[in-house]
C-alpha cells in the first residue's frame, strides 16, 4: 500500500544532462575488480542521498525549483571537471581480460526535475516517509548488456507543495562510496555558493528553457515508476562501524563487523554476504565472503550523521538542509559490506546493510 501510494506522490516534469565544464584528459579511469561477473543485479548497488530544504523567500522572491536547478546544472559543470569519474560510464577494459573499468569519458550526469504532491511537512511526517524516500532519487536501472550508455549518477531537485524543495542523489557504488559522495557534494556547494556570490551564475539562468516541457503537461506517476528499480522497494538496516586501519587485514575488518551487526540488531549472521572495498578513487573490489572469514579487530558503531556531514550542505544562500538522509540501496535480498577509506586517517569505515526480511 505504502509503495503503491508513493508512486502517487511524485511527478517527473523534465531531464536533462550536465557534462564537466572542462574535458578530461584521455586515459584515465577506475578499475573494478570482480571476483565473479557484475550480474544485473550487483550494477544497482547505489548510495541515495537526500536533502530536505525550506522555500528561500516568499511569494515572488521565492526561488522556483526550476531556477535553482537551473543555476546547480552550471555550478554542477564546474565541479564535474575536478571529480570526471563522477561523469563516467562503465564498460568492459580494453585488455580484454573480462575486468570492468569506469572510464572518464565526460558523457555526464542526469538532472531530473520533479514535482512532489504534498508539502515538505506532510512528506516529512508521515510514517511512510523511508520508503517513500526513494521516489526523490531518480534511478534508472544499468544495462547490463550494454552499459556504456547508462548514467550511473543522478540529481533530482522536488518542489513540494508551498513550502519547500529537496535535492536528491543516486551514485553508484562502482562510482563512489557514501563519503566520496559527501565530500564530493561538499566541493559542488563551495563551488555554487563561490559563483553565486562572484555573480557567476546565469540571471535569468540560460538554461531555465530546458527544464521546462514545451507545452505538454509533465508526466505522471507511471513515468516515475519506471525510474524506480525493484532494488529501490528494498527495505534495510544500515549499520556504520569504525575500525582502526591497521588493526587487521580489510577482509577481517569485515567480518567483524559483518557479525557485529547481527549481534547488535539480535539476528543469526546470514552464512555469506557481498563484500564491496573501496580503496581510493583508482580501485574497487567487489566480491563475496562467507562466515567464516577470520575476525579478529575491535569495530565501534558510529552514526551517519557524524560522520559524512551532510546535514551542513548548503547551496542556495547559506539554507542548511532541514533534514537530510543517506543510505546505501544493495541488491534485494542480500547482506552488503562496504569498507572505506575516508580520509587520510587511521580508520576505516565499514556500513553493513541487512534486508528487513533478515531481521
Amino acid at each position: 500500500m505504502a509503495a503503491a501510494a508513493a508512486s502517487k506522490l511524485v511527478r517527473i516534469d523534465a531531464m536533462q544532462s550536465a557534462m564537466p565544464g572542462r574535458m578530461t584528459p584521455p586515459g584515465r579511469s577506475r578499475r573494478i575488480f570482480a571476483a565473479t561477473p557484475l550480474g544485473p543485479d550487483v550494477l544497482q548497488r547505489r548510495c541515495q542521498v537526500v536533502l530536505y530544504y525550506s522555500e528561500v523567500g516568499e511569494g515572488k522572491e521565492a526561488e522556483s525549483r526550476v531556477t535553482v536547478g537551473a543555476w546547480m546544472k552550471e555550478s554542477l559543470s564546474e565541479v564535474l571537471s575536478s571529480h570526471p569519474v563522477l561523469a563516467g560510464r562503465l564498460r568492459r577494459d580494453d585488455e580484454g581480460r573480462g575486468c570492468w573499468e569506469i572510464k572518464f569519458n565526460d558523457c555526464g550526469v542526469r538532472l531530473v526535475q520533479a514535482t512532489a504532491e504534498v508539502t515538505l511537512s506532510e512528506f516529512l511526517c508521515s510514517e511512510y516517509r523511508d520508503e517513500r524516500e526513494a521516489n526523490l532519487a531518480y534511478w534508472e536501472d544499468v544495462n547490463a548488456d550494454n552499459p556504456n550508455y547508462s548514467p550511473l549518477f543522478f540529481i533530482q531537485v522536488t518542489q513540494f507543495q508551498g513550502d519547500g524543495y529537496s535535492i536528491g542523489i543516486s551514485c553508484s557504488l562502482l562510482l563512489a562510496d557514501p563519503f566520496v559522495l559527501a565530500r564530493f557534494l561538499k566541493s559542488w556547494a563551495q563551488t555554487h555558493t563561490t559563483m553565486f556570490a562572484h555573480g557567476q551564475l546565469t540571471n535569468p539562468p540560460i538554461h531555465l528553457c530546458y527544464f521546462q516541457t514545451s507545452g505538454h503537461p509533465p508526466c505522471h506517476s507511471n513515468s516515475n515508476s519506471t525510474a524506480i528499480s525493484a532494488a529501490a522497494s528494498v527495505i534495510a538496516t544500515t549499520t556504520l562501524f569504525k575500525v582502526a586501519r591497521n588493526s587487521c587485514a580489510t577482509n577481517a575488518a569485515a567480518a567483524t563487523c559483518f557479525q557485529e551487526a547481527a549481534r547488535r540488531l539480535g539476528t543469526k549472521p546470514a552464512s555469506s554476504y557481498s563484500l564491496v572495498i573501496s580503496d581510493s578513487s583508482v580501485y574497487l573490489t567487489v566480491e563475496s565472503a562467507g562466515f567464516d572469514e577470520v575476525v579478529g579487530c575491535s569495530a565501534t558503531e558510529v552514526a551517519w550523521r557524524d560522520q559524512l556531514g551532510i546535514e551542513e550542505i548548503s547551496l542556495v544562500e547559506a539554507r542548511k538542509p532541514v533534514h537530510a538522509s543517506c543510505r546505501i540501496v544493495p541488491c534485494a535480498g542480500e547482506t552488503l559490506v562496504v569498507v572505506m577509506q575516508p580520509s587520510e586517517e587511521d580508520e576505516l569505515m565499514v556500513s553493513v546493510t541487512t534486508p528487513a526480511d533478515k531481521i
